[in-house]
């Protein structure tokens, strides 16, 4: 995931800080709202630009799904009780996005040994 998160990074650092900003300057309101229009923004660049994020996505599609209603449902909760509650589902997107880019990289590895 940090390999993923990386890459989008440093293809979309402009939307990502322009989403960050948006983030950092309504914290006291309802950000994940206010900031909908940066966050598409970047995850459209994201889908463009990162190898294997629509695949990554696909195959974790469950975990984020269940990671996201868990932060809609706890948005104006203090970021502690978001923790508190969110914590395992995000180790579970994790461990989905890591076992992901493993089975991506070995089966990219075992078809340049066909060419």
């Amino acid at each position: 995931m940090d390999l993923s998160y990386n890459l989008v990074a440093s293809k979309c650092a402009e939307q990502m800080a322009k989403y960050q900003d948006c983030v950092l300057r309504n914290q006291a309101g309802d950000w994940n709202s206010i900031c909908r229009p940066e966050g598409k923004a970047l995850a459209a660049c994201a889908d463009a630009s990162v190898p294997h994020l629509a695949e990554l996505k696909n195959s974790c599609s469950e975990q984020i799904f269940t990671y996201r209603q868990c932060l809609d449902k706890h948005a104006s909760q203090p970021d502690e009780v978001i923790g508190e509650k969110c914590g395992g589902l995000m180790k579970d997107l994790w461990e989905c996005s890591e076992r992901t880019m493993k089975n991506i990289e070995e089966r990219e590895k075992g078809s340049s040994k066909l060419v």
